[in-house]
């Protein structure tokens, strides 16, 4: 047969456009790859973020059109000042440190339904040898400027640098969300879950992101229509905790610190005595008005004494305890932290040992928590003393039939410096509310205003720890700040929150500073829109409160058939006071079967139906269900 070259072109060109076919569709779908991972792709997906090479802008030390939220937050590199890390070779990056704080990016334009994304990539280098976490929350604007929506990533680990044992890379940080409706702009917040240090560069935003999706954190839930449930007990308004920071001379007074210590350069036996004075004032003070505080306590604040020459912790010396870090002098480096300990009784040195006074606060029913054991500053100590004193607290605790801490105050508000890994001892040991933060502005959690009153008074969960760990605002009491103490229950009021008004016990025992206090717990106590309890008791129902789950049964009720709600506690903590707000035209209620009694009070004080009030409060033991029935007038 003859060789036909016509057939042969014919051939050559079929094979040539199915290969010309097959490398577009092969580098359509790279291209789709690429596009679902957030990278880079010319004319398909380009850079979107405005100076994503974090050119500095003259004399901030902040990248053009980058924000930040506090100090903190600065280019560092090879090429800035010497220091830091480096990714993509133009000698810089920026710097994060401090929980509280956040970078922000500047704005990218964006189109409503459509999905965009952001990666970066982040490193620490904390002081306390802590890998970290980091997440994305998207914040979308309308064409005003005014934010119409957040959404935010999961937390993404932070890998750890160390100069013996540095990484091969750094840690990816990436997540995607599409444009709601409204929006027509988008800034990414990059927030820390720890004051670890943290490095960032190569940062880029782009369309697509499909791929990254997985990476959303669950979104807030919503207000449901009635009946909602309210936010304290009995339908109270706000929630308020009297709380002391209590310390033996050993616990805290002879390492005192001149930073953070307005007593410290007073006799430390002398301030012991105060404190256990102190306890005999308070006990005396809430007795008429049946009010429960929480008493922060030191370790040695447990024992009757130490004539067994006991050991605590291994002894530590604590070489953070410098002059450079508030300390008058360099003591503390070069002695062991409890090397002063008398080793007597509280007989024989009544400020060094407080055990006798356990029972006392036990009997007339305060709440016992951590001070920790040793008075130490949390943001310097490691994790590792960190887990070693919180095991020694819960150990002379249960000697004294104390159960374990679930509550901390921060001593000397040193919380600035915490590290993830401190965090999780924290978390794992059973601790599920802090108090006493720093308020440094990096790590202040609870912004004040020019007179120090907070400004958004309410719990909110510690960053990182959501649904763990509750971090709760407080305000110093002094006979000097008692009307602003009153204008921040009013503040607590109306951000329907709670505010922990605080002291140690060593100033609430002269004349002054007794009026002081009876003034404002004469005023709490008797204000029907207040609930006063323990700070643990107050963290533990908004934690409860949390997971509580309200479903509706029946929804479409009639003149005889009600509306039925279901609610279900699945926590740990037993909701005594559960309270529903209920709709105007409510004409009975009935809980599990039993038809709640009507009361005519405008302020709830148990069980029952409280037309004026609009609520009805019952109460939920834990891991319980309840089944509301609700018959409303047409």
């Amino acid at each position: 047969m003859a060789f036909d070259p016509m057939v042969s072109r014919r051939l050559l060109l079929g094979a040539t456009m199915v290969s010309l076919l097959v490398g577009a569709l092969g580098a359509l779908l790279y291209a789709q790859q690429r596009v679902a991972a957030c990278a880079f792709v010319p004319l398909v997906a380009p850079e979107l973020l405005p100076n994503a090479a974090l050119a500095p802008a003259a004399a901030t030390g902040m990248p053009i059109g980058w924000q930040r939220r506090a100090g903190g937050v600065e280019l560092r590199g090879p090429a800035v000042d010497g220091q830091g890390f480096d990714l993509d070779g133009d000698g810089r990056a920026l710097q994060l440190l401090g929980i509280a704080n956040y970078v922000k990016t500047p704005s990218v334009a964006v189109q409503p339904g459509a999905r965009y994304c952001f990666t970066g990539f982040a490193l620490t280098d904390s002081e306390q040898r802590s890998p970290t976490r980091a997440r994305l929350v998207f914040v979308w604007y309308d064409p005003s400027g005014t934010p119409v929506g957040e959404a935010a990533t999961l937390w993404q680990p932070v890998t750890l640098w160390t100069p013996e044992a540095p990484p091969r890379d750094w840690s990816r940080l990436q997540g995607s969300f599409v444009a709601p409706p409204e929006a027509r702009s988008l800034a990414v917040r990059i927030e820390p879950a720890s004051d670890d240090r943290i490095y960032l560069d190569a940062m880029h935003a782009h369309r697509g992101g499909n791929a990254l999706a997985g990476l959303a954190a669950p979104p807030p839930t919503l207000a449901t229509d009635l009946p909602r449930v309210a936010r304290w007990p009995l339908g109270r308004q706000a929630a308020v905790a009297f709380t002391f920071d209590w310390e033996t001379t050993m616990g805290g007074l002879i390492h005192s610190r001149s930073v953070g210590d307005p007593n410290y350069d007073k006799d430390p036996e002398a301030r012991g005595l105060r404190m256990r004075e102190g306890i005999t004032t308070t006990l005396q003070l809430f007795q008429p008005y049946g009010v429960r505080a929480t008493y922060y306590a030191t370790g040695y604040n447990f024992l009757l004494g130490n004539l067994e020459r006991r050991r605590f912790m291994g002894d530590p010396l604590f070489a953070w305890a410098s002059p450079a870090n508030g300390w008058i002098t360099d003591r503390w480096t070069q002695r062991p932290w409890f090397a002063d300990d008398p080793f007597g009784t509280y007989r024989s040195h009544p400020a060094w040992y407080f055990g006798d006074l356990i029972r006392p606060l036990r009997d007339a029913g305060h709440e016992i928590q951590s001070h920790t054991f040793s008075h130490l500053y949390g943001g310097l100590a490691d994790a590792a003393t960190w887990a070693a004193d919180l095991q020694a607290w819960n150990q002379v605790a249960a000697e004294r039939g104390v159960a374990p801490a679930t509550s901390l105050a921060f001593p000397w508000s040193g919380s600035a410096g915490m590290s993830d890994a401190s965090w999780d001892v924290l978390e794992q040991g059973g601790i599920r509310s802090v108090t006493r933060l720093s308020n440094q502005m990096q790590y202040n959690l609870f912004p004040t205003d020019s007179d120090g009153v907070v400004l958004e008074p309410r719990c909110r969960w510690l960053p990182g720890r959501e649904g763990r760990i509750l971090a709760c605002p407080d305000f110093y009491l002094t006979p000097e700040r008692v009307s602003l103490a009153l204008r921040q229950i009013e503040r607590a009021v109306v951000a329907g929150g709670m505010i922990d008004l605080w002291a140690h016990t060593e100033e609430v025992t002269s004349p002054e500073q007794l009026r002081a206090w009876e003034r404002v717990v004469q005023r709490v106590a008797r204000d029907q829109r207040l609930w006063v309890a323990p700070l643990g008791e107050i963290a533990a129902w908004q934690a409860a409160l949390a997971t509580l789950k309200v479903e509706l049964v029946a929804t479409e009720p009639d003149a005889a058939q009600p509306l039925i709600v279901r609610v279900t506690n699945p926590g740990a903590s037993d909701l005594a006071g559960l309270s529903l707000h209920l709709p105007a035209n409510t004409r009975r209620i009935a809980v599990n079967g039993e038809e709640l009694a009507r009361q005519e009070w405008l302020h709830p004080r148990g069980q029952g139906w409280w037309p004026a009030a609009g609520l009805a409060t019952f109460d939920l033991a834990a891991g319980q269900t309840a089944e509301v029935q609700l018959w409303l007038t047409p």
